[in-house]
């Protein structure tokens, strides 16, 4: 059985949706696949007992809007990321699991992105993948109504398979890399309900977690 490690939620995004999301991408896209739930306060145990795989689709800010902000990944939780990655293990990182991590700590190095801000408001995003950019060979072009993501990410080595556009601009909104024996896999969508359970989207996550397993 393939065991995914996932946390998932935040102070802006529903872990519910999110979970409600993974879920039923993964009933249809892997076989045989149990996702264990974790909290900030159980995640290192659980990673310790090697994972097939990782998911975090949650900043790193427990309580932006307090006086004193407290982030949940220390040096340490960074450091037993990249060496899990580096030994083969792989890590799907979503939406806001690209927020608010140091623009120059070990996990922006692992993930070689990070995100830079969006719009106030939800408007009508485009994803879209390119000629040349896609993933394992599959392409996507949808719109949904989205928080666009702007992010900055290392292009020179990265495999960017996804992008979005809006009336704000557009954006790199997927990608891929591996690093050491393994494998990171970035997505910028989706923030609301039901964008993240639009059938658009479900595909091209189901595609995500399909090619995660490579």
């Amino acid at each position: 059985m393939k065991k995914i490690l996932a946390l998932l939620g935040d102070f802006y995004h529903s872990h519910d949706n999110l979970l409600k999301a993974l879920q039923q991408a993964t009933s249809t896209a892997l076989d045989n696949c149990e996702i264990i739930d974790a909290s900030i306060e159980n995640f290192e145990e659980f990673l310790s007992q090697n994972p097939d795989a990782i998911v975090i689709s949650a900043e790193n800010r427990v309580n932006p809007q307090d006086e004193i902000v407290k982030c949940w990944m220390t040096e340490k939780v960074e450091k037993r990321i990249k060496e899990y990655v580096e030994g083969g293990g792989r890590l799907f990182v979503w939406h806001s699991g690209l927020a608010s991590y140091p623009e120059e700590g070990e996990f922006f190095k692992l993930v070689k992105g990070y995100f830079k801000f969006h719009p106030d408001k939800h408007k009508l995003v485009r994803y879209h993948s390119l000629h040349e950019a896609t993933l394992d060979g599959k392409k996507f072009d949808f719109e949904i109504i989205d928080e666009h993501y702007f992010v900055f990410c290392d292009k020179e080595n990265i495999n960017i398979y996804l992008y979005s556009e809006s009336e704000d601009g557009s954006s790199i909104a997927g990608w891929w890399h591996n690093f050491g024996k393994g494998k990171v896999v970035a997505l910028t969508p989706a923030h609301r309900e039901d964008g993240l359970l639009d059938n658009n989207f479900q595909e091209l996550l189901k595609a995500v977690l399909t090619f995660l397993f490579k």
